[in-house]
């Protein structure tokens, strides 16, 4: 496992710079941000010169026990696992969790030394349990990605062999029973096209690899995509009978199966994630405006369109994760400028409400930013956040929501 505490604001202006890369000129937009206690601020963009623009878009954040209408991101309380960070939920009290522990200080010529140990923690009653060699495997072998059809009948399941291939099995999640999916794969990138068909990207060790339409019966066709632009697919989604991808310029795009030439949606695409129910993709874009590199976070339907203002704004947008029920969007702001948005936001679809969630995870300013993926229980009710902590290393704090 690679030790990567003390590293994360290297990796964020690192990333940063690359966004810088791939960025063009976007139009720009101003953000109103409502916090927690204080009167209501204006952020303007960094490189808005003059007053407001035909057409400009507003963004109010607002604490979850603030709101009074819609619904609100209210919080319950919020549970701290010390020195771990959240491998999978179990269920929606427990999660498996990798524990790192410090066994010896680094020198100028050591590194220091870590223990690693995989357990089972309760989170409501912080009970903790380790498992056994047999239980935890070696995290590289046999790795498990599944994921369910939006009628929740079906899961897609990836076992992985090594880090390089795959098994593939459609598991009915009524019998239980799973059927192999004949082929190998080198990639875990795919989506439900609908409830009868997952979408792959299986890859290949040459080449873009074939693009499977698997059915629930574990057969599969093979689908083509003319595009002059796409070397390897590195970001590859489906939801409501299209697939999306984007390009080597960094341009999303989609086509539905049977047509081989796709429609290009939306430019300077830093990252897209498609909500569990495919009505919902929330989509990254880099910027690059008088030397000054962002990132905004937007809303848009399965069709492209956009779906009001945009979420989130700073100079990178990282961890995007949809809760199970595509109620929520969690997803984490990094800003240079203190009085820009910083650390674990989440969007609320009914409502169009963004929460910081900073108060109830971070006590320091700016706000810590995560280390780890967030992570959502089965009900979507509990997120996990995982920061760097002088105590203990890292630590999780699970914020219950009501």
């Amino acid at each position: 496992m690679k030790h990567r505490f003390g590293k994360q604001g290297v990796k964020l202006l690192s990333i940063v710079a690359v966004a810088a890369a791939l960025a063009a000129c976007q139009s720009q937009d101003r953000l109103t941000i409502v916090e927690p206690g204080n009167s209501q601020t204006s952020q303007t963009p960094v490189s808005n010169a003059g007053g407001k623009t035909p057409g400009e878009r507003k963004l109010t954040v607002v604490d979850g026990a603030s709101g009074k209408t819609g619904r609100e991101v209210v919080v319950n309380q919020t549970h701290r696992i010390a020195s771990s960070n959240i491998e999978t939920w179990i269920s929606e009290d427990k999660v498996r969790v990798t524990t790192t522990k410090m066994i010896k200080e680094g020198t100028a010529t050591e590194e220091p030394k870590y223990a690693y140990a995989t357990e089972e923690v309760n989170v409501s009653t912080g009970e903790r349990r380790e498992l056994t060699n047999h239980e935890a495997s070696h995290p590289d072998q046999h790795q498990v990605k599944e994921e369910v059809s939006p009628d929740g009948k079906y899961s897609f399941v990836q076992k992985w062999r090594d880090k390089y291939t795959a098994d593939n099995f459609m598991k009915d999640l009524t019998t239980g029973k799973s059927i192999p999916v004949k082929g190998d794969n080198y990639m875990e990138i795919g989506g439900w096209l609908d409830a009868d068909t997952y979408v792959l990207a299986a890859g290949s060790m040459s080449g873009k690899g074939e693009i499977r339409l698997i059915s629930t019966d574990g057969t599969y066709t093979t689908t083509a995509i003319e595009d002059e632009d796409v070397e390897v697919y590195n970001q590859f989604g489906a939801s409501k009978g299209r697939i999306y991808y984007t390009d080597v310029n960094q341009v999303l795009k989609v086509v539905e199966p049977g047509q081989s030439k796709p429609v290009q949606l939306i430019e300077n695409v830093w990252s897209f994630t498609i909500s569990p129910d495919g009505e919902y993709i929330a989509v990254s874009t880099a910027t690059n405006t008088e030397g000054n590199s962002g990132s905004n976070l937007l809303i848009y339907d399965a069709a492209g369109s956009l779906q009001g203002s945009l979420i989130g704004k700073g100079n990178l947008i990282s961890y995007p994760s949809w809760s199970p029920d595509s109620a929520r969007l969690a997803f984490d702001v990094y800003s240079e400028n203190e009085s820009g948005m910083n650390g674990v936001y989440v969007f609320d679809t009914a409502s169009g409400k963004v929460s910081w969630m900073a108060p109830y995870y971070s006590a320091v300013h700016p706000a810590a930013h995560p280390v780890y993926p967030l992570t959502w229980s089965p009900s979507g009710k509990r997120l996990g956040i995982t920061i760097d902590d002088k105590e203990a290393l890292i630590a999780t704090h699970v914020i219950d929501f009501q």
